[in-house]
């Protein structure tokens, strides 16, 4: 059974990261099928300090931007995605979608649509596929 605790973990790590992927591909398609295109400002950045499950801690800069909704209301919230912390008064493409009180949103470039999720979804496969293989030999 020992031999096969570390199959069982790449089995694991990469249906989380299959599942991860397809999440955040899913919530991108449903803004940009439903959420209205805008120009944002970045007008300031948070500094956040994540650790990883090694322990390892590393800093994060998330932009916090301001832009003018539908309604002409001016809205500012911090945004989900990282970015360069000098890109302060620049301008970002985003699609919002207001759900409830708060508002999604996403940086419009093909990055954050497709190739975001899909490094989720590749890494999860090759990591299935380590742990089939582990498996298989083990077996």
């Amino acid at each position: 059974m020992e031999n096969l605790i570390g199959a069982i973990v790449f089995l694991i790590v990469g249906g989380g990261f299959i599942y991860a992927g397809i999440f955040v591909r899913n919530s991108n398609r449903r803004i940009q099928r439903n959420g209205i295109k805008a120009k944002a400002k970045i007008i300031d950045f948070v500094e956040e300090r994540i650790r990883d499950v090694d322990g390892d801690s590393y800093l994060y800069h998330f932009p916090i931007v301001s832009f003018t909704n539908q309604n002409g209301i001016i809205t500012t919230q911090k945004l989900d995605s990282s970015e360069n912390p000098k890109k302060i008064n620049e301008f970002v493409d985003i699609i919002y979608f207001r759900k409830d009180n708060e508002y999604e949103i996403m940086i419009n470039n093909n990055f954050w649509k497709t190739f975001f999720p899909m490094i989720f979804i590749i890494g999860g496969i090759i990591f299935l596929a380590i742990g089939f293989v582990w498996l298989i030999n083990k077996i």
